[in-house]
């Protein structure tokens, strides 16, 4: 690299990135706006101070944080783009952010609107909660690291560093956060009491027991569901009631509402009937590259993948449909397979909010016991799609899905009925994997022609059991045409007996 013994400036290109402008200047480290010249877009950069190369602690930190910062992987926390060490030069290229800081709002006098407050609190939680989830320690996070753009869709500074997680530190941040957003409250709003008291009681420090970032998502979606459907009662679950109760109490004391009114509250709670709830599932199941059969007799080679234990559950498409809320349409187009047709606007499955308010009662739809642990159902090829490009995943190819058969399956696999994804049955392999012989059929990724009519085109394919079809098994393959259907692509047809698992080719 012909610059990388000489100090950065202003104007000078440093591999495939021209530098514009010097935004900081630290005693360890610059950053620039830069433009990433083969893409032509607007980057920054983080370098290492030519001054410290010979300190090789702080060069082996700065790498050390480059890499845990290269791990994260959510969509509201700005992605890190490409790291380069050689000879003098130690540096990293990641997102520019869009929109403006919280710092930003504030020295510009803008107000915000309560539900638009909550639904960023909410935005921010829930990177948080990735964060605490995966373990990632990070830096302390300040008004300036974040961002809001239109449509309210809030992004992150990756703050991600080398080392352990100090769960004592978001206490702090949550107490910068609410800081910085009480004054752009606007207040004689419809919603601007329950807002303000969230946020008093995220910026108190002396609290006895600090809200948790699980705690600070549930309160912002119920105070934004209030705003945005008043007349709706917002059903709470068992597990909620337990700390639900006590946090309205103390939320509602300390925006000074009567007595009444919170007895009211509590009746409403105690009064709450079982719900389901979401179970932790287990993680992927390691599928060894091999020469694998194929349901043609051939022998295949197949990479290594990781495969989904279990079918997606309703409860997961849910959290990946409130995620693209989240999005303009632009924004979600990302996550769209090129070929969607313009006729498909959203990925809601078929009668979506009749199928969510009954697992989330856990009664019956279209006849059927449903829970938010059963399989999502009704969504179509690209429905499927969007939820593993959102969760950096991909469908199994047909190969692939049998040679998670083949690998898995100790004996005959009995077909399981319509439940829960990890229901107990005879449909679970050796190894783990549920309901490859029943509950749902299952997308696969590919297209390809059925032997049986060879002059037809290629079409995609399901495979596995179906609850709704007795005679299926694991081996199962079926073929959908537009034939059977209005739509004139056979990957829109949506059914409620077919879902999907998802795979990756690396460990979660």
């Amino acid at each position: 690299m012909e610059n990388a013994q000489h100090r950065l400036e202003v104007g000078m290109q440093v591999g495939d990135y021209l530098l514009l402008e010097l935004l900081y200047d630290g005693p360890t480290t610059r950053t620039w706006k830069a433009q990433q010249v083969s893409v032509d877009r607007e980057v920054i950069i983080d370098s290492l101070n030519r001054a410290v190369h010979q300190h090789e602690e702080t060069v082996s930190t700065f790498i050390s944080d480059i890499r845990a910062k290269a791990h994260v992987d959510h969509p509201l926390i700005g992605s890190v783009f490409e790291a380069v060490r050689e000879g003098d030069l130690c540096f990293y290229a990641r997102e520019s952010l869009h929109g403006k800081t919280l710092d930003e709002l504030g020295e510009a006098g803008k107000k915000m609107r309560p539900e638009k407050v909550v639904h960023v609190l909410r935005q921010i939680a829930e990177a948080n909660l990735y964060l605490e989830e995966h373990q990632i320690a990070a830096l302390p996070i300040g008004p300036d690291q974040i961002f809001i753009a239109e449509h309210s869709l809030c992004r992150l500074i990756n703050m991600a560093v080398g080392g352990e997680r100090d769960h004592n530190a978001s206490t702090q941040d949550k107490h910068v956060i609410a800081t910085a957003f009480i004054p752009l409250l606007k207040s004689s709003c419809p919603g601007s009491t329950r807002t303000l008291s969230l946020l008093n009681y995220m910026e108190d420090l002396e609290r006895e027991i600090p809200l948790t970032w699980e705690q600070i998502r549930e309160l912002s979606e119920e105070v934004e569901l209030q705003l945005s459907e008043p007349s709706v009662p917002i059903p709470l679950s068992e597990e909620k009631v337990t700390h639900t109760r006590s946090r309205s109490l103390l939320l509602l004391a300390g925006a000074g509402i009567g007595a009444a009114i919170v007895l009211g509250l509590g009746a409403v709670l105690m009064n709450q009937p079982e719900k389901p709830q979401e179970r932790k599932l287990t993680d992927s199941v390691h599928i060894p590259a091999g020469k694998y059969l194929t349901h043609e007799g051939r022998r295949n080679d197949i990479s290594e993948f990781w495969i989904d234990a279990h079918e997606v559950t309703i409860a997961e498409y849910a959290k990946f449909l409130d995620a693209m809320s989240l999005f303009s349409a632009d924004e979600s187009e990302i996550y769209q397979h090129k070929d969607q047709p313009t006729s498909i606007t959203d990925h809601l499955p078929l009668d979506w909010d009749e199928l969510l308010t009954a697992a989330r009662n856990g009664t019956t739809w279209n006849g059927i016991q449903v829970d938010l642990n059963c399989p999502i159902i009704g969504i179509n090829w690209w429905d499927a799609y969007a939820y593993c490009a959102y969760n950096r995943r991909r469908l199994p190819t047909q190969e692939e899905w049998n040679a998670t058969l083949r690998h898995s399956k100790t004996d005959t696999l009995a077909r399981s009925n319509w439940g829960p994804v990890d229901q107990q049955s005879q449909d679970v392999t050796s190894n783990g994997i549920y309901g490859l012989a029943g509950n749902v059929s299952e997308w696969t990724a590919n297209t390809s022609k059925d032997p049986t009519f060879p002059t037809k085109p290629k079409m995609p394919v399901v495979c596995g059991g179906s609850y709704l079809k007795k005679s299926s098994s694991a081996n199962s393959r079926e073929w959908l045409s537009t034939e059977q259907t209005d739509e004139q692509d056979a990957r829109s047809i949506r059914r409620s007996d077919i879902g999907f698992r998802t795979l990756s080719n690396r460990p979660d």
